[in-house]
């Protein structure tokens, strides 16, 4: 075989194991943005803003600290797990990792627990969510996706929305509600360890352990370079969640139940744009441990199709919240559709838009073991969020945070963008990224826009002009799925082959 027939056989196995990896992990995401979508409206509609206000405040601060407590395991596991070829050095590299980050978590919920009263419904689950986040991590490190989408995705959102509304409907106050979603991580923690007893130990195939694969890297060498993504987890998810506490400590926890739903949308691209960057993460560290001379040229083309996939997921969420966001907030009840909150929905969207269309550039690189540019990256990104929400939440209110946000995740990204270039020549807008941003804009974000502009669109009504898009959308994209690499989707849908995870 010749040097460019074996570059486009292992092109086509990559992605196609990407290819079924995503499928599964993006299914779970679909559902765990309804059930986000549907605990947002559960709470909106079941207690006053006040109160709602509260509990996102809560939450927020919660799954921050769940950041910190992780200490960037999640990523030091995905880079070294797939270089381990046996259970026992496995084994040790995830010893190496939990004992830290149970301490962690213990040492925050007492902290926060006596700080911060109002956080005490929530924190102490902390405890059990690191637990189970840490499980899943590791499972997910050995390019095994389906339990941790049913764990993380599915079930433990689910449960979440059903005791909220069983705690609701009960009467209970904000308090017995926070405490009632917290419940959830005891499901959640369960499940995660077993789903890591069954995977640790599972005899992998020889065609698939990382060429080159070996013992676990030693304490020394895991934490240094998890060290800095332990910061940098942090400050990511302070930048995605810490405006809502922001906004409720400068206005009032009613704006920041405003806030919340203005911006809840964002999770639906975000999930789906995070289902291909887990996806490829493991998969970037097999390509890296292969053959050097074909590696670059590996990573780009997995790089450059999966930033198409992610834009052809998202991308239609947001812009057919950008064309019409009276309508998306009317679902939400007529005290949430108000001028701020269409403002924040626009911002939102746009700044989204530019973030997916980068494409997994912090994935990237974090698996060629830039850890620390990384975390500078995201540092920058906080005190940029942090500072602006100071300087204009006070002058434009919720609007304000909003700009602050977007600004902060734009700059993350073309800070990557900037970085990789230089290491991986990483190449800029492709044909083929054009092409699938010119479908959803045409398909969807055009059409719904000019049918809110001509007669306007109620609730229901955009939801039925979201459908219609969608349908056509789905047409044109199966039409040029040739040119989106959509192809590889399909191949590896059908593919009764197994590779580094089972379809």
């Amino acid at each position: 075989m010749t040097e460019e027939a074996r570059r486009v056989v292992d092109e086509r196995r990559h992605l196609q194991a990407v290819a079924r990896s995503a499928a599964v992990t993006l299914a779970g995401a679909g559902l765990s943005t309804v059930a986000g979508f549907g605990l947002v409206l559960v709470v909106t509609h079941g207690v006053s803003p006040d109160t709602a206000g509260r509990f996102f405040a809560a939450t927020a601060v919660f799954l921050v600290a769940l950041a910190a407590a992780g200490l960037g395991t999640d990523t030091g596991l995905a880079r070294f797990v797939l270089r381990a070829d046996r259970p026992a050095a496995v084994r040790a590299l995830v010893r190496t990792a939990a004992l830290p980050v149970l301490a962690a978590s213990g040492v925050l919920a007492a902290v926060l627990a006596l700080s911060w009263p109002q956080t005490r419904p929530v924190i102490w689950a902390l405890p059990l969510a690191a637990s189970a986040d840490l499980c899943l991590a590791a499972v997910r490190a050995h390019a095994v996706f389906r339990s941790s989408v049913l764990v993380d995705r599915v079930l433990r959102p689910a449960v979440q929305v059903l005791l909220v509304a069983v705690a609701i409907a009960a009467g209970l106050p904000g308090a017995g509600v926070a405490a009632a979603w917290a419940s959830a991580y005891v499901v959640s923690a369960l499940l995660a360890a077993g789903a890591l007893r069954r995977v640790v130990g599972a005899r992998r195939p020889a065609s698939e352990a990382a060429p080159g694969g070996g013992p676990a890297a030693g304490v020394r060498v895991f934490w240094t370079f998890t060290a800095p993504r332990a910061v940098a987890r942090i400050a990511q998810v302070a930048v995605q969640r810490l405006d809502i506490v922001l906004v409720a400590a400068l206005l009032s926890p009613a704006d920041a139940a405003l806030y919340t739903v203005a911006t809840r949308f964002v999770v639906f691209g975000q999930l789906a744009n995070q289902a291909v960057s887990s996806v490829v993460q493991p998969r970037f560290t097999l390509i890296l441990a292969g053959p050097p001379e074909a590696a670059p040229a590996l990573l780009v083309r997995v790089f450059v199709v999966s930033t198409c996939w992610s834009v052809l997921l998202a991308w239609p969420v947001y812009l057919a919240v950008a064309a019409s966001p009276r309508a998306y907030l009317g679902w939400f009840g007529a005290s949430y559709a108000v001028g701020e909150a269409v403002t924040v929905a626009l911002v939102m969207a746009l700044g989204m838009l530019v973030a997916v269309a980068s494409g997994p550039v912090d994935t990237l690189l974090l698996m060629i073991g830039r850890s620390g540019r990384s975390l500078a990256n995201t540092l920058i990104a906080l005190a940029v969020d942090v500072g602006l929400c100071l300087l204009l939440v006070p002058r434009l209110g919720i609007a304000g945070a909003a700009l602050a946000w977007v600004v902060a995740v734009v700059l993350r990204c073309v800070l990557a963008i900037v970085q990789l270039r230089a290491d991986v020549a990483l190449p800029g807008v492709t044909r083929e990224l054009v092409l699938a941003a010119a479908l959803p804009v045409a398909c969807v974000g055009v059409p719904i826009g000019l049918v809110e502009l001509l007669v306007g669109l109620s609730g229901p009504a955009w939801l039925v002009a979201v459908a219609v898009t969608a349908a056509g959308y789905a047409g044109a994209v199966w039409r040029l799925r040739r040119r989106l690499g959509v192809d590889h989707v399909v191949a590896g849908l059908r593919s009764r082959r197994r590779q580094l995870v089972p379809a």
